[in-house]
């Protein structure tokens, strides 16, 4: 039995790797604090 999960973010939130500034846009490529690499926290992961 397969069970999904109907949820589906509006917004995009973006968190920062090196220095962890989170903040909620359609994207971001880079922190706009250190420059760093962002990853879209808004999906799920396993």
């Amino acid at each position: 039995m397969v069970f999904s999960d109907p949820y589906t973010p509006t917004r995009s939130y973006y968190e920062c790797r090196e220095c962890g500034y989170r903040e909620a846009t359609d994207s971001l490529a880079s922190c706009p604090e250190c420059d760093g690499r962002t990853r879209n926290i808004a999906v799920p992961r396993e």
